[in-house]
């Protein structure tokens, strides 16, 4: 069976937070690796636009890790509903190599 790569997006509400829930990942070797971007976020939330600085997590990993990154994000996680989204991806031979080499 070939392996169902996956584009993990994961925010996160501070600094700290952000690079808890990567660090986490990593080192139960959940992702390959992750990369963090803070910027502006708008959203409806309980009757009303809410206006928020986040911090979003891009990891690489497999679809096999599904459930267990939900998991883990949720123990670390101080939103009610984080964003922990799933997309599948191809890319280059290099790179597939190295997610499936770092990910149990």
């Amino acid at each position: 069976m070939k392996e169902e790569f996956c584009q993990v997006l994961i925010n996160a509400t501070t600094k700290g937070e952000a690079n808890k829930i990567s660090d986490t990942l990593v080192k139960k070797r959940l992702i390959a690796g992750s990369l963090i971007i803070k910027g502006p976020s708008r959203y409806w939330w309980e009757g009303k636009i809410v206006e928020k600085e986040y911090y979003n997590i891009q990891a690489f990993s497999l679809m096999k890790n599904k459930l267990k990154i939900i998991s883990e994000v949720k123990k670390v996680h101080s939103d009610k509903c984080p964003i922990i989204a799933f997309f599948r991806i191809d890319g280059n031979d290099e790179f597939l190599k190295w997610v499936k080499e770092s990910v149990e």
